[in-house]
């Protein structure tokens, strides 16, 4: 082993680690210094929906695999269920130094990235420049003040997964397939698998490139040994995600984003096997929108227009002042685009140095990046690209599984970074001629020349957008000044910025300053571009008090509910516009709610009949409601502020009742449509003809739900002769062991969506309970392939050191 210099093998890496741990503080520093927390919409829905699950545990300290909460009751595995893969969570906490979340999650995108450029032989300080630039990026930013702490987690072990991947094919394959088998499984855990998916492009197309380089020297053989170690590497990392990952497959199947079982369905869109191409594709970039990547008010940007812009001195004019004037200047789109406002930002330096990298590296670096930019930003198009992009929706395996398509704007950002890092590097490392420097001059003139000329000729775009037409006549040319202004201001900035890193580059170079001194402004440099975009994305109104106590707290409505309910009784919250809106369920079980995957089946009735049924008791009319109250919906929150504002609803069928008349479907179309129509629930039922008998009892009776908890289910029965049952909780073919008087029974279908049983005269103790074996047996497998992950991670160390 060689001997190790602090000063060359420690303190770089000490500075950056530093370095990180210090922006990650500074940046949020209402969290560090304020006992405050960011205002993550969608994780406070997440919360809400996971807060009887979260219970349960605590009072437990057993997991709850199914949870009522949301959209009648739905398996709880992409909610909150703590699995065998503790040591991986571990290794996450330790890898972010213990910070809290989600602040971690931009520390760990730096020390990721930082680390895969060690990887490729990039010099520390370069490295923390481009460290930066990922792991701040507004990508990054946007995502967690929207709450995708799962995708932009993703996102962070991206460069890691990477890093190892390429120390494989290098000189330092133990390590590298150790480190791959660490990061992939803290990738995995995050369950974020559409980020997953796209990191998956990026490797797929490093390995192609690597394999023409293997075979052009004739070294096929090492390539496939090293292959082999990734794959292994690779087994171990899922291994210790097993049971997530096949339970969320599993659920695949059965929800939304699986192949629906109706055939007759006026939006042929949802018959298909995956999401429907117009979900998927809801979110898609406008043509223009990636130009945002190197100019960020390119197209105006989320807003508001500025307090002393154009607009602002024609709303003084009007003598608008105050809560009006801040009306105008934020409810006015800034934007001028065709799609929506996000801004994903590259850096303005990482674009002048991703043309530079084009200009002087390698082929297999530019092919593999420049390859891997482009599709994510043609993915990212979506239906405005029809051609290509419905094409790899219909045909690609699993590309018609995920929406949001503009997320795979990271593709091109941590392409963008990790070749300007390597033409930066390059350019270092080799002598400074002139044909180096012609390289330099054409990408400084070809960057900043164009940033300018948006600049100067900014006049020639015309800012309109489809908004305008709401406005009166005399304010749009003070609209659209600002919008020119918002261009003009940033292609100067991004003109300015180039320009100064390419003078201080230069000088360098030219060993015109010294080296040290050098080096710090190119870091201040490129961190001040990343950093001041995207502290446009999170400001004061983004933090609020900490994310416990900002669980919603009971209203006068909750409280009145939460005294007079029984055991199965459900809500539905009309206080909210929309039907997904699931913020209740901290107190309730819902009939709405709010999470991406639903019961295929469910949402189909919600699609139509459900919605219609919401408005109409939005509408104060609860007549003809069927489908709410089958669900047993017993109360309906109209004004959470007011007991005045709950409606009880005395037509709702309770937990479980006997009907007598059972009507058979042939087939899932007549189930639905049978289900649909049924005006009285509570007498009929709607079963699959093939899961009951063709005598089936009618007789009538009383049964009563005695004993919940999430996924456990006792009723008592008392009915004088055979007769047929119908709950009020949502049918799932998988994991559930139904039993009545201790004695194995199949439960069906009922009503589309609901169970049915089939129950023997006399008085009986019914039980459902969801015990899947895929957590029975997924938890120790995920245990002991976790162990063999880490221990892989060790032997790696281990074995470079030796080396070493």
């Amino acid at each position: 082993m060689k001997p190790i210099k602090f000063q060359k093998d420690i303190l770089p890496h000490l500075l950056a680690v530093t370095a990180f741990l210090a922006i990650t503080i500074l940046f949020f520093s209402p969290i560090y210094f304020d006992g405050k927390a960011l205002n993550q919409g969608d994780i406070a829905q997440w919360e809400a929906s996971a807060q009887e699950l979260v219970e349960y545990r605590e009072a437990t300290g057993e997991e709850g695999l199914w949870t009522n909460s949301i959209f009648g009751g739905m398996p709880a595995y992409l909610i909150s269920v703590k699995w065998g893969n503790g040591l991986i969570k571990f290794a996450h906490a330790v890898y972010t130094f213990g910070l809290p979340h989600p602040t971690r999650i931009i520390f760990a995108s730096m020390l990721s990235f930082y680390i895969m450029l060690l990887c490729f032989k990039v010099r520390p300080y370069i490295a923390i420049m481009g460290a930066i630039a990922f792991g701040l990026s507004s990508y990054n930013i946007i995502g967690l003040t929207a709450g995708h702490n799962a995708r932009i987690s993703a996102v962070s072990f991206m460069p890691l997964v990477m890093a190892g991947i390429h120390l494989a094919f290098g000189k330092n394959k133990w390590l590298g397939a150790g480190l791959t088998a660490l990061a992939l499984a803290m990738e995995i855990r995050v369950n974020h698998l559409q980020i997953t998916y796209y990191l998956a492009f990026i490797v797929g197309i490093y390995g192609l490139i690597r394999l023409i380089e293997f075979s052009k020297t004739q070294q096929l053989n090492v390539f496939f040994k090293r292959l082999g170690l990734l794959v292994i590497a690779a087994v171990l990392a899922v291994g210790s995600t097993f049971g997530e990952l096949y339970s969320t497959y599993e659920y695949g199947k059965y929800s939304n984003r699986g192949q629906s079982e109706l055939t007759q369905q006026a939006n042929q869109e949802m018959n298909e096997d995956g999401l429907s191409a117009t979900y998927a594709f809801q979110y898609s970039n406008g043509i223009w929108d990636p130009f945002t990547l190197f100019i960020p008010n390119t197209l105006g940007g989320p807003g508001p227009f500025p307090e002393e812009g154009e607009l602002a001195a024609f709303l003084d004019q009007q003598g608008l002042r105050g809560a009006q004037k801040q009306q105008y200047l934020r409810g006015i789109p800034t934007y001028w685009g065709s799609e929506s406002a996000t801004t994903y930002y590259a850096g303005a330096i990482m674009i002048f140095l991703m043309v530079l990298g084009i200009l002087l590296l390698d082929r297999k670096y530019t092919i593999w990046l420049l390859a891997v930019a482009f599709l994510g930003i043609v993915f990212s198009y979506g239906r405005n690209l029809p051609g290509f992009n419905y094409l790899m929706f219909d045909n690609f395996p699993g590309y018609n599984k995920f929406r949001s398509v503009t997320f795979t704007m990271v593709m091109p950002i941590f392409s963008f970074a990790l070749i300007g890092c390597l033409a930066l590097e390059k350019l270092m490392s080799e002598k400074f001629d002139k044909s180096r420097q012609k390289k330099l001059m054409i990408a400084i003139g070809s960057t900043a020349g164009l940033a300018l000329l948006l600049a100067l000729g900014a006049g020639m775009f015309g800012f309109r957008s489809g908004f305008d037409s709401r406005l009166p006549a005399e304010m749009l040319d003070a609209v659209q000044a600002d919008r020119k202004s918002l261009l003009r201001i940033d292609a100067f900035r991004t003109f300015g910025l180039i320009a100064a890193f390419g003078l201080v580059l230069y000088f360098m170079l030219k060993k015109m300053v010294k080296p040290a001194v050098a080096c710090a402004l190119l870091v201040l440099i490129a961190s001040v571009d990343i950093i001041a975009v995207s502290n446009r994305f999170i400001q004061g109104a983004n933090y609020t008090t900490p994310a416990r106590a900002t669980l919603r707290v009971a209203s006068p409505a909750d409280q009145y509910i939460l005294q007079h309910k029984e055991l199965g009784d459900r809500v539905l919250d009309l206080s909210s516009p929309s039907f997904y809106d699931g913020r209740a369920s901290q107190f309730h079980q819902l009939v709405n709610g709010y999470h991406g995957a639903r019961i295929r089946r469910y949402q189909e009735i919600i699609d139509n009949g459900l919605i219609s049924e919401f408005q109409e008791a939005s509408n104060g009319n609860l007549a003809g409601s069927p489908l709410l109250n089958m669900l047993n919906t017993k109360y309906l929150i109209q004004n959470p502020s007011d007991v005045s504002g709950v409606v009880k609803n005395n037509n709702a069928l309770g937990s479980a009742w006997f009907v007598g008349n059972v009507v058979k479907a042939a087939n899932p179309d007549e189930e639905f449509n049978q289900t649909l129509n049924l005006t009285n629930p509570g007498s009929i039922a709607v079963v699959p003809s093939g899961e009951v008998n063709d005598q089936v009892g009618t007789s009538l009776g009383t049964i009563n739900l005695t004993e919940y908890h999430p996924g456990y289910w006792k009723y008592e029965s008392n009915n004088s002769g055979d007769g047929f049952a119908v709950f009020s909780e949502i049918y799932y073919p998988k994991g559930f062991k139904v039993t009545i008087d201790g004695e194995p029974v199949q439960m069906t279908k009922a009503n589309y969506i609901l169970r049915g049983l089939e129950v023997p005269a006399g008085q009986h103790t019914i039980e459902f309970e969801f015990a899947p074996k895929i957590y029975a047996i997924g938890s120790p497998i995920m245990m002991v392939m976790s162990i063999l992950v880490l221990l892989s991670f060790a032997g790696g160390v281990y074995m470079s050191i030796k080396k070493d």
